[in-house]
């Protein structure tokens, strides 16, 4: 009989590194949208504030994907965030969910404010999360 023998010993080394490397990456994601949300409030276009309702409505939930790896949600979920962060000037939204004059007194407030903190932060994203990886 032909056998290789340590075939368990491989596979559960190979398990072991699988478990760091998933807490790891949470660890990283985690990170990540710290880095994201904490950039939204320091670089124009800032997260506009009148009663600070949609700034407290971020959140983040880390959820199994379809490979059973990990994926992080987030975002704001006040029922008009939408609506406020795809304003631009001049646009009508019609039945009032908005109004036209959203309030954009808070100095660098404007829209597409998450939009562009995930463009301008790939790069630090991607370190943010390869470097948990390395540990």
């Amino acid at each position: 009989m032909i056998g290789i023998k340590g075939i368990d010993q491989v596979t559960a080394g190979m398990e072991k590194a699988l478990q760091k490397y998933m807490v790891q990456g949470t660890v990283g994601m985690r990170e990540a949208v710290a880095y994201i949300r904490a950039d939204m409030d320091k670089t124009p276009p800032l997260i506009p504030v009148r009663d600070n309702n949609l700034r407290s409505s971020w959140f983040v939930n880390f959820v199994k994907n379809l490979q059973g790896g990990q994926a992080v949600v987030f975002g704001f979920n006040a029922n008009y965030a939408v609506y406020v962060h795809e304003r631009l000037p001049g646009e009508p939204w019609g039945q009032g969910v908005v109004p036209d004059n959203i309030d954009w007194s808070r100095p660098g407030s404007g829209p597409k404010f998450l939009e562009a903190s995930l463009k301008r932060n790939t790069d630090e994203v991607l370190r943010l999360i390869a470097n948990t990886m390395k540990k």
